[in-house]
């Protein structure tokens, strides 16, 4: 039996790839994916790790370690889309994005070949896990946050939407966000084919369902967004509202703006970005899902100016611009951790970073202002230059490991001190 032409009829389930990826040399028709070394989990089986639509692999071939991206589900014009977003993004991807290379009928499973997207591997964390081991650490947070703005901002000079926000598809670093499973993604040249998925309930619009557009991103990246900076706020938060599959809203608080619990808990927050901002989102739901306004435009809204005036700040009456480049994104989460705290006059501005021009803000713009569909003034993808993590210090990461280490040194002291004062 061969596989028909066209979509498969029946895909793979994840037994059979497991099964199949056990001889590469084998199963791909792909010279350097024959010699790959599937990593093993315990048990002496392939590590495998499944989602919505695929399964993913840990291999090691001779550039080094990638993801082996297997289907198990039809996506629609699957590898006009792969081919389509690897021309569109270029040799080098925006930083939040990582390299890929769609092979069709690449692997033999069973009584057939299927495609695969070999991925370069990233280690990093889903955001929920993320999120919730740097709960208290707030300059993580912020960082996170300021990620988020720019990736938003700079997804929008690339006239690309992701489609797809959610946990499992955003994946932290020690020192960058990248996003992951492109099978949703939408691009000018592909606004025509739906892909059949409106992506993860707990960060989409209440109303999502078909809307395949370049704003689809404009809800869950504020989702994300006004998360990161209330539980920066209040950490409590976590406790209270997360259930595994989100962070701290559910698609039923979409559906009641204004009316649940977690809408109630941010009205009082003691940051005044964090109240405008669930304003913000609680309009979103109420308004339809088309034209809604991007990250940017409502973290403008919200307080957070942007221009090309005053390059690289942010702060209460200072400008930004959109995007900011991932080697500057250090001042940019400056900026936020520098924000007015509850009980600051109005008007009264966080201090500029040296050497920064402040003097031609612009007005802001209501959360409500519609979208456009390419920024007033695109700017061209930059090649990645990733900088070093910045960390705190280990005593301030690990306060009770550090304290146990004072005690004991005391106590060796007392002990050296006590036994030479012996006869």
């Amino acid at each position: 039996m061969t596989q028909p032409t066209g979509q498969p009829t029946r895909w793979p389930r994840i037994k059979a790839y497991r099964e199949a990826v056990q001889t590469p040399d084998l199963c791909f028709t792909d010279a350097d994916l024959r010699k790959a070394a599937i990593h093993k989990a315990a048990g002496g089986f392939p590590q495998v790790a499944s989602g919505r639509s695929a399964v993913v692999f840990k291999a090691t071939v001779a550039t080094g370690t990638i993801a082996i991206r297997c289907f198990t589900r039809a996506a629609s014009d699957q590898e006009q889309r792969y081919r389509a977003l690897q021309a569109h993004i270029g040799e080098f991807p925006p930083p939040y994005l990582v390299r890929f290379a769609y092979r069709d009928r690449e692997i033999w499973v069973e009584n057939g070949r299927f495609p695969l997207v070999e991925m370069d591997w990233v280690e990093g964390r889903p955001l929920n896990e993320w999120v919730c081991s740097h709960l208290g650490e707030g300059r993580y947070l912020i960082d996170q946050a300021a990620a988020w703005l720019f990736m938003a901002g700079d997804m929008l000079s690339h006239r690309l939407a992701h489609g797809d926000i959610a946990n499992d598809n955003c994946l932290v670093t020690e020192s960058q966000l990248k996003l992951i499973d492109y099978d949703g993604c939408y691009l000018p040249g592909l606004s025509d084919k739906h892909p059949g998925e409106s992506g993860a309930q707990h960060f989409q619009h209440p109303r999502r369902n078909g809307h395949y557009a370049g704003d689809m991103d404009a809800f869950p990246t504020l989702v994300v967004f006004l998360s990161l900076l209330a539980l920066h706020d209040d950490p409590s938060l976590w406790k209270r509202f997360y259930t595994d599959k989100n962070l701290i809203f559910h698609d039923t608080d979409f559906q009641a703006p204004g009316q649940t619990p977690i809408w109630s808990a941010l009205a009082a927050s003691q940051d005044p970005w964090v109240r405008q901002l669930t304003t913000a989102l609680a309009d979103m739901c109420r308004a339809p899902v088309d034209g809604l306004p991007s990250l940017p435009h409502v973290a403008q809204g919200a307080g957070i100016q942007l221009s090309r005036a005053a390059p690289w700040t942010l702060g209460r009456g200072d400008a930004v611009p959109v995007p900011v480049p991932w080697w500057q994104q250090a001042e940019l989460a400056e900026r936020l951790r520098r924000r007015p705290v509850a009980g600051q006059p109005a008007g009264q501005q966080a201090g500029p970073l040296p050497d920064t021009d402040v003097s031609q803000p612009t007005a802001p713009i209501p959360p409500t202002a519609p979208t456009p569909t390419t920024p007033t003034t695109p700017v061209q993808p930059v090649r990645p230059m990733p900088g070093p993590p910045v960390r705190s210090p280990w005593r301030q990461r690990h306060p009770v490991a550090f304290a146990l280490l004072i005690i004991l040194a005391v106590l060796a002291a007392l002990i050296v001190v006590g036994l030479l004062a012996q006869p």
